[in-house]
């Protein structure tokens, strides 16, 4: 008998105790009257200034009890996580806290000049603010523009809570963003990617800009830990990780979950983590779209060796309210001395096709091996024809 048991656990009875569930806030914060959402930043020159480098880890401290209002005094206990610029002509420094459910970022702007214009043409001081929920992914974007004697504040985009203040020596602005706002955000993001850009205007009518540009991943601190909980319970190294990526595999939760893959593995982590165990390490790991409106189930191969042959068993699964469930076990290749049956597969029009390739060796005078019963048996070239799987539910069903 072939080992093709797994082992799965979930942050239950079997895993220590997973990180709390994160609960979405179901009512939008309060935004600013908005206008239109804002064009992109502009590309930044070599010659402009970047603050980039490793994940910024906010401060885990409820947002809710900041008060928005553009003053800094419930920051004064906060480090500073990220500074561009000198003073006194241009300096960003950045303060961030995460609660699990929104994004906090205090700013303080440090400016000898703060220019805007009434009416708003002309160049003018303002913070441009983008936020991502995943490499690549469409971004939540705004700008804040600060109130001055001549010039009332503006928001361009909408979304979030936001203030500013007027300093004597520059202004300062507080954000309060729902996490769920940010396109793409699901309880299995990571981390947020940040950009902040100020915009010194240089003069009022026209002439460059200054621009003083963070451009920082934000490490979501509980997802963080939850990770190093899974890594824990299933005695892998971060370095042991092959694969981590988010996707779309549970049709039962909104957004992307995160799969992480690593040694014999494969973990899922929403609000909780689970993970099944195959018997070998997989000598490869991918998603197929089987699903209905982008879902896709995971694929691994797994090769065993026993009795002076070995086979590859296709392991699929799909994951349903954030558990792994096993969909199929398929075999897809077997070798005894020096002979081999091979099926190829491929995902046709949503429908999972396995195709029995041409034997090397084997023949049907001389293949006596009796099916396997743990697994859909490898098909053999002159006898039978490709097998198509559908994904119904939780079942892949085989079709002939």
């Amino acid at each position: 008998m072939w080992p093709v048991a797994l082992v799965a656990a979930c942050g239950g009875a079997s895993a220590p105790p997973a990180a709390p569930a994160v609960q979405r806030s179901a009512t939008p914060a309060e935004s600013r009257p908005a206008e239109a959402t804002p064009p992109p930043p502009p590309r930044l020159g070599s010659d402009e200034a970047t603050a980039s480098s490793r994940a910024l880890r906010c401060d885990a401290a409820s947002t809710a009890d900041l008060s928005i209002d553009g003053l800094l005094d419930d920051w004064q206990q906060s480090p500073v996580l990220a500074r561009i610029g000198g003073a006194p002509d241009g300096q960003v420094a950045l303060h961030c806290a995460w609660d699990g459910t929104h994004l906090a970022i205090a700013l303080s702007i440090l400016d000898d000049k703060v220019v805007r214009v009434p009416g708003g043409h002309g160049h003018e001081d303002h913070v441009s603010f983008a936020l991502t929920a995943s490499p690549g992914g469409k971004p939540m974007r705004f700008d804040v523009y600060p109130g001055t004697a001549i010039a009332r504040p503006r928001v361009v985009g909408a979304g979030a809570q936001i203030a500013d203040s007027l300093q004597p020596q520059g202004f300062s602005v507080e954000v309060r963003v729902p996490a769920a706002a940010i396109p793409g955000f699901s309880g299995s993001t990571p981390e947020l990617g940040l950009r902040v850009t100020f915009h010194d205007a240089d003069r009022a009518t026209g002439g460059d800009d200054a621009d003083l540009d963070i451009a920082q991943p934000i490490e979501l601190s509980d997802r963080k830990d939850l990770l190093d909980d899974f890594l824990h319970t299933v005695h892998l190294a971060k370095s042991d990780i092959t694969l981590d990526q988010l996707a779309e595999l549970d049709p039962d939760r909104k957004g992307k979950e995160r799969m992480v893959a690593g040694g014999t593995v494969i973990g899922i982590l929403t609000d909780q983590f689970a993970y099944v165990t195959m018997p070998a390490r997989p000598s490869k790991i991918e998603l197929l779209p089987l699903g209905p409106k982008g879902q896709q189930i995971i694929a691994a191969i797994v090769r065993q060796t026993g009795n002076g042959g070995s086979r590859d068993v296709l392991m699929l699964w799909t994951v349903w309210t954030g558990q792994l469930q096993p969909l199929k076990t398929i075999e897809i290749r077997k070798e005894l001395a020096g002979n081999v049956l091979a099926c190829s597969y491929k995902v046709d029009k949503g429908k999972l096709v396995v195709k029995p390739e041409p034997a090397v060796g084997f023949s049907k005078d001389t293949y006596n091996e009796e099916p396997a019963d743990d697994a859909d048996p490898i098909l053999v070239p002159w006898a039978d024809k490709p097998a198509i799987y559908v994904l119904k539910g939780a079942e892949l069903e085989r079709k002939h």
